[in-house]
């Protein structure tokens, strides 16, 4: 008797695992990744959430989501890649150049971030990493042109909507 239910919840504990990977397995088959991209980021807006739904219904299987306030500025939705991506999120001072650890996860899944206050000072920036390969970047918007960075890692995800305005 005791060796049944043992493989019972050998067999519930198994498939929990597993189909916590098909949820990075899924996302990453959603999102055009090119071989040298780590993780996706969308611009989500500027000191106000917008378009949400729409990402979550696109690329994600909720729209709850930890969000990480650095201050008031643009929201930015961070998709990593790979199940197992390692996050640490540094809280970057203007006055002293300093980068202060703010938050950290083992295992991360996806987040918002608000952060920007400033127009020429990226005070976030965002570190993955994954199996020995590490990808660093601060999200911002240009002032030369407008366009969104992302650093050289990322994905830059934009709604189908958002393109025909």
């Amino acid at each position: 008797m005791k060796a049944q239910i043992r493989a019972i919840f050998t067999l519930l504990f198994c498939s929990l695992c597993l189909s916590g990977c098909q949820t990075h397995q899924t996302r990453q088959e959603k999102i055009p990744y090119l071989s040298h991209q780590t993780y996706a980021v969308a611009h989500l807006g500027y000191e106000k959430i917008e378009n949400l739904s729409g990402y979550a219904e696109q690329y994600l299987d909720s729209d709850q989501l930890p969000i990480h306030y650095l201050s008031p500025g643009d929201y930015y939705l961070i998709i990593p890649r790979y199940g197992n991506m390692e996050l640490f999120l540094y809280q970057n001072d203007i006055t002293t150049g300093d980068s202060t650890l703010i938050y950290q996860e083992a295992d991360c899944e996806p987040f918002i971030v608000q952060c920007n206050v400033s127009d020429i000072f990226a005070d976030a920036t965002i570190q993955l990493d994954y199996e020995g390969t590490t990808s660093t970047f601060s999200p911002f918007i240009s002032l030369k042109d407008g366009s969104i960075d992302v650093g050289p890692n990322g994905l830059l995800l934009t709604l189908e909507e958002e393109t025909n305005l």
